[in-house]
């Protein structure tokens, strides 16, 4: 094979090199549908744990003395925390 018959094997190779380099990559990657599933997960979890919340402030407010001394809690407490504002993350 003469030099030139080598480069011109050699620049024709390149771009299949350059190809398969992409290929690999772009399979290490989630793939968009991957992707959108976890996206609709999270913020599934997300709304399941607001509505969880809110459930949880009406049923206080719903609780009268007597229950509410049972889980050791006073009006004025079952009201603040029924008061709370929905998106802080600091209900267990």
């Amino acid at each position: 094979m003469t030099m030139h018959h080598a480069r011109i094997a050699q620049i024709e190779d390149r771009p299949s090199r350059r190809i398969g380099r992409l290929r690999e990559r772009a399979e290490a990657l989630p793939s968009l549908a991957e992707a959108g599933r976890s996206l609709a997960s999270a913020l599934l979890v997300v709304a399941q744990t607001f509505e969880r919340r809110r459930k949880m402030r009406r049923d206080l407010l719903s609780l009268d003395a007597s229950q509410l001394r049972d889980v050791g809690l006073t009006r004025d407490e079952a009201l603040r925390a029924a008061e709370r504002i929905e998106w802080r993350g600091d209900w267990s």
